[in-house]
């Protein structure tokens, strides 16, 4: 048997990842309902949801029809007559609340392996659900973009050939984002590649219209796609035993979590943080949600701020310079198990980006992981409040760590108990 970091990196490596399916999340999976929705991060009590998802939540039921106000949705969350798990358990991945009810539309990928993943459809950087907004212009939009934009995707992609979607990060790092907070080069590569499945569809020439605006307008519409795939390939990395690489990195506003493959689905925690953002026009650090969503697995699967050598003009987004990009990398190096040999970096002579955080490395170094993240206001509906760069403390890698190697212990005590009975 391969080495158990070998065999992880491996599948971060080679896992192949396709589009599948743009449609609405009933139809992806059974894990919502009406009143049960999935939330970014880990598992967090519906009393202690921070402002933005409070404001998400409010979304989701008014989005069910399940509020005819956000008073009567507020008098429903303050009964405790909604509940709430996260977006991981259930293959799926958020961006900032990350809340997913049965008529958000979701992008699907999928594994030959039958890995099947989701994430909402990008809103766009203004109001939205995922940061809390509950107003009649979301709500519009979210219908839209469930009963318009995303059967006419959904037709598509049926109508076009499979779309590999890490070779769409690939080519969208090749071409100057990091695919997490810079998307701009990979949604315009998306559209490219749906244009002509697009124009099979049976849309008339307006709503083709809207829905090619849309997609051209909005920068970040390739995110989903791009941490779906990720979310795939980290599945396909969990569950080997005594492996110290890290399959998910997110957070509630409350907690930032990890998972780690050796350790299966067990969330080790740390109070979740700010870092040192750049904030809007406006917005003070007291405005500041601490970070929240589960879009940072795109650095659990090699990009995002692990590459952001490939990406320069974040940096004005994130704050710093590209001296700074590139010292970020160079020390995730420092904390990584491995190179990816898919995700490509041109100003560093195509080097691999570093992959696969491995929490024993973290813990001998006392190196922070990074990522690059967006901020959500505290009080719902107020959108974002900023970006920034931020490091993620150690104790929960240092924890992981531990944990496996009492792991460890315990499974060779076994053997040799066994040995001898």
């Amino acid at each position: 048997m391969s080495d158990p970091t070998q065999q992880t990196l491996d599948a971060l490596n080679g896992t192949a990842v396709h589009l599948r399916h743009v449609r609405k999340a009933r139809d992806a999976t059974d894990r919502v309902g009406p009143r049960h929705f999935l939330h970014a991060g880990p598992p967090l009590e519906l009393a202690a949801v921070p402002g933005p998802m409070r404001g998400a939540i409010i979304a989701g039921l008014l989005l069910e029809r399940e509020a005819g106000s956000a008073a009567e949705a507020e008098a429903i969350i303050d009964r405790g007559e909604v509940s709430i798990s996260p977006c991981h358990d259930a293959g799926a991945v958020g961006a900032m609340a990350g809340i997913i009810t049965p008529n958000t539309p979701v992008v699907v990928a999928g594994t030959a392996g039958g890995v099947t993943t989701f994430s909402p459809l990008n809103e766009g950087i203004g109001g939205a659900m995922r940061y809390g907004s509950y107003d009649d212009v979301t709500l519009a939009r979210l219908r839209w973009l469930g009963d318009v934009l995303a059967p006419a995707l959904d037709e598509a992609v049926r109508r076009s050939d499979p779309l590999d979607l890490p070779a769409l990060v690939a080519e969208g790092l090749r071409r100057g984002d990091d695919c997490h907070n810079r998307l701009v080069a990979t949604t315009a590569a998306l559209l490219v590649a749906l244009t002509p499945g697009l124009l099979r569809t049976r849309l008339d020439r307006e709503d083709l219209a809207k829905v090619v605006a849309f997609i051209a307008g909005n920068g970040h519409f390739a995110l989903p796609f791009a941490i779906s795939a990720a979310k795939a390939v980290t599945l396909a990395a969990s569950g080997v035993p005594g492996s110290p690489v890290v399959t998910a990195m997110a957070s509630n506003g409350r907690e930032f979590g990890i998972r780690v493959s050796g350790l299966g689905d067990r969330w080790f925690t740390v109070a979740a943080p700010v870092g040192d953002p750049v904030l809007v026009e406006g917005a003070t650090l007291d405005d500041v949600t601490p970070t929240m969503g589960d879009s940072m697995i795109a650095e659990t699967a090699g990009f995002g701020a692990f590459a952001m050598t490939a990406a320069p003009a974040i940096m004005s987004f994130v704050g710093g310079d590209a001296a700074r990009a590139h010292e970020i990398t160079r020390r995730m190096r420092t904390v990584c198990a491995g190179t990816s040999e898919r995700f490509l970096i041109p100003g560093e002579d195509f080097r691999g980006t570093p992959l696969g955080i491995d929490v024993h490395k973290v813990r001998a170094t006392g190196v922070e992981p990074v990522i690059n993240n967006g901020l959500a206001h505290r009080e719902p509906g107020r959108g974002r409040a900023g970006a920034g760069i931020t490091p993620i403390p150690v104790e929960p890698f240092a924890a992981a760590s531990r944990a496996l190697e009492e792991a460890g212990h315990a499974g060779r005590a076994a053997a040799v108990e066994g040995a001898h009975a």
